[in-house]
């Protein structure tokens, strides 16, 4: 089994799981560019290119081992529209230093956080669903917070928040 999953890691391996097999499924050129064949890029039958190729391959629509190698990736993220739009919406994604890093909490913290969190997540996705489908009064807005707070969320922002400093006095 592990034999067989390194293989998809491999250059051939990964060629066969995403192009699958020369004179069948694409076709290789003078300059070493791979080009799925017509009857998977234009199937005669109407299938679309994901349903003409999951006749010979496995990935459309699923995991698999291996690493994606973009000179053999031929799905839509790898177009050159995607590729363009991708880049217009960077200016608009989270820089890498505003997302927070996962927490690792002590034992002792982590049994406080489960305690607390269980219940205010609980809390926090009934009345989130309260206000948005308007069961909820935005009135109540003052009182939900009471509620958090009373439900220990202040504690647990306490020890987040230790947790995060240890976090960046490790680097």
């Amino acid at each position: 089994m592990v034999r067989w999953m390194d293989y998809f890691y491999s250059e051939e391996g990964s060629k066969m799981f995403f192009m699958g097999f020369e004179g069948v499924t694409y076709e290789e050129d003078k300059d070493g560019n791979f080009k799925y064949l017509d009857t998977i890029t234009d199937n005669p039958d109407g299938k679309n290119l994901d349903q003409a190729i999951s006749e010979y391959l496995t990935w459309p629509g699923g995991y698999y081992p291996g690493m994606v190698r973009q000179k053999f990736f031929q799905g839509a993220e790898g177009k050159e529209p995607s590729a363009l739009n991708a880049k217009k919406a960077k200016p608009y994604t989270l820089k890498d230093e505003d997302i927070l890093p996962g927490l690792n909490y002590t034992l002792e913290e982590n049994d406080k956080v489960s305690a607390v969190m269980t219940d205010v997540q609980t809390y926090i996705d009934e009345m989130t669903a309260g206000f948005i489908t308007g069961k909820q009064d935005f009135s109540n807005w003052d009182e939900y917070k009471k509620t958090l707070d009373k439900m220990g969320l202040q504690d647990y922002l306490k020890t987040a928040q230790a947790a995060y400093n240890r976090s960046k006095n490790e680097k």
